[in-house]
């Protein structure tokens, strides 16, 4: 919705606080005057200022600039972010996702007691704030949800809301947790399509990744035609109770999930207290998931690779912080730190490579929502050049194949197809002149006239990422060392 900056009180110097501004674009409809778009943000920040409640960011202020930029002065909260703590963890236990969802339910009720509804309820707007001593247990962490308004400042109608709420002028939000009447333009929304949003970061939480995926034309077809994967396909330690408490929160027709957010917590306290103390496991257990073919490496020690199942299982890594890298030709590595817990509860990680979706879009796992861009929807891989050598690579190579140089400059914006003797490289399919030896992405010989059908033998391999290369080979085209026989 627009960008976030720290900020500190003039009148009050020691306090911080949090200034979120709000695009003009988005204020912006035909059917409004400027003045009417502006007592529509005023009555908005103030019903969201209006909340007030422990587990809600507050909403101390807001106003427009000189330059014509709305903004809203909140709280500043210090800790982290539901995404970043999933990102690092990959799933939570039951127990810690009761102990979290107890707070981020109190603060959402306590909006929808005051009428007013978030519409854009993510991990990305739950913060975990930080707590003065250092504490295993969850329930001694405080939990805040932010963004109440913003998603109804954008949404809300010229006319006054009817007895059902106010309707959806329009797909504004993030798409993998709206509920499905949300995609419907001129649906009464009401308390229920902030339920789905509960029950589809439940399911974030337990199962590793969103109900659905894909594109907007894909999740729109799936909210409204599918039904989500059981979380009990994805987790081998979720009781059938928890699958369903979970399930009847993402139902297709509103009619058919809980009347209140309480309602439902209620219903997933009671199943999640229904798992047996022997049901749990003594021994952690680490499910990778990526497309098939990627290899996974835990502290860069292979632990093997996808098959067709989609999956990695993991058994013998000890609890702590590890780095974790899963690799896949043509995709750039998906390499994080993550935290073994050792409560011997499963964890799932969803690998998450960054040329499956355009590095212009800001995703929800960014903290973005669906109308969040920066530039193109779309947008070719660079050219880039060594300087030294001049061989050209894809904007990605971090070191020239050819010569082990460092230093590149940009050729131009998208690759250039069309050059002469082009040749692409047989394992990563990255676009190369036909005057390049080596591949600068996965190192290996490139060229018309080697003979594959009769390749050289391997002699030498780098040292540090175990990348094999034929034998006069003197710099690593992945990691850019130096390469000795």
């Amino acid at each position: 919705m627009g960008q976030v900056y720290l900020a500190r009180d003039e009148n009050l110097v020691t306090r911080q606080v949090a200034v979120k501004t709000v695009r003009p674009d988005i204020l912006n409809d035909e059917d409004l005057q400027e003045g009417e778009a502006i007592a529509r943000f005023e009555r908005e920040a103030r019903a969201a200022a209006s909340i007030r409640h422990p587990n809600v960011v507050d909403v101390t202020d807001f106003g427009k600039s000189a330059e014509g930029v709305f903004f809203l002065v909140m709280e500043y909260v210090q800790g982290e972010t539901l995404y970043h703590l999933l990102r690092r963890e990959g799933t939570l236990s039951v127990a810690r996702t009761v102990a979290l969802l107890r707070q981020v339910v109190a603060g959402v009720d306590a909006a929808h007691d005051a009428g007013i509804l978030h519409r854009d309820l993510k991990p990305a707007n739950i913060f975990i704030m930080q707590s003065r001593k250092k504490t295993t247990n969850e329930s001694d962490r405080f939990v805040k949800v932010g963004d109440f308004g913003l998603a109804k400042i954008v949404h809300v109608d010229r006319e006054a809301a009817t007895a059902s709420g106010p309707a959806s002028r329009g797909i504004i939000g993030t798409p993998e947790y709206m509920a499905p009447e949300q995609m419907q333009a001129g649906v009464q929304l009401d308390a229920r399509a902030d339920i789905y949003a509960l029950g589809t970061i439940a399911y974030h939480m337990l199962g590793g990744r969103p109900p659905f995926a894909g594109d907007m034309t894909q999740l729109i077809a799936q909210k409204l035609l599918q039904s989500p994967p059981a979380l009990v396909t994805l987790r081998t330690d979720i009781s059938v109770e928890i699958d369903r408490t979970v399930m009847r929160a993402l139902a297709r027709d509103a009619n058919e999930r809980p009347a209140t957010a309480v309602d439902w917590f209620e219903e997933f306290e009671a199943a999640a207290g229904k798992v047996a103390e022997s049901d749990r496991r003594v021994e952690a257990r680490v499910v990778i998931m990526a497309p098939t073919g990627s290899e996974v490496y835990v502290d860069d020690e292979r632990q093997g690779s996808v098959g067709r199942s989609g999956r990695v299982i993991l058994t013998s890594i000890p609890p702590g912080q590890h780095v974790l890298r899963v690799a896949r030709a043509g995709e750039a590595d998906d390499e994080r730190i993550i935290e073994i817990r050792p409560d011997g509860a499963e964890q799932i990680i969803q690998a998450q490579f960054k040329g499956a979706m355009s590095s212009d879009h800001l995703t929800p796992s960014r903290g973005g929502s669906l109308d969040s861009h920066t530039g193109p929807a779309h947008m070719a891989p660079a050219v880039v050049m060594c300087t030294r050598c001049h061989s050209r690579f894809a904007a990605a190579a971090k070191f020239c194949g050819r010569c082990g140089n460092t230093t590149f400059q940009i050729v131009s914006g998208v690759a250039d197809k069309g050059a002469l003797n082009d040749i692409r490289c047989p394992q990563c399919g990255q676009l190369y002149r036909g005057d390049n030896r080596f591949c600068g992405r996965c190192g290996i010989s490139l060229g018309a006239g080697l003979a594959w059908d009769n390749p050289r033998p391997v002699e030498v391999f780098c040292r540090l990422c175990n990348t094999a290369y034929p034998a006069g080979t003197k710099f690593c085209g992945r990691c850019g060392k130096s390469i000795r026989s």
